[in-house]
């Protein structure tokens, strides 16, 4: 059986995930499979870093247009973050390589 992490590691290495990390990859599965609200606390539990590591992150996937920051009207300091048509794309693509042997 081949390593989940290979499979991520060649996935990441093809021109659809050129430049994005295992932690970018991570955090665009966490965003598809929980309904939400989601915020930086709560990602950086789940993927057991810090907030400036989520942050980081998110910033970079933002910049892709994978994810889209909001302001919390509650709060100014706090963030909604959701994935966007993109996101959701790329993230089922990879789902998909992922349950038929991986990109080859």
């Amino acid at each position: 059986m081949v390593d989940l992490a290979t499979e991520c590691r060649r996935f990441v290495q093809s021109p659809a995930y050129a430049e994005m990390t295992l932690r970018q990859l991570a955090l665009l599965s966490v965003l598809a499979d929980d309904p939400g609200p989601h915020h930086v606390r709560h990602l950086a539990r789940t993927l057991h870093v810090s907030k400036p590591v989520i942050t980081r992150a998110l910033i970079r996937l933002e910049q892709r247009d994978l994810v889209l920051r909001a302001i919390n009207p509650r709060d100014r300091r706090d963030r909604f973050i959701a994935l966007t048509d993109a996101g959701r794309a790329l993230r089922s693509s990879f789902s998909s390589q992922a349950s038929h042997g991986g990109a080859r």
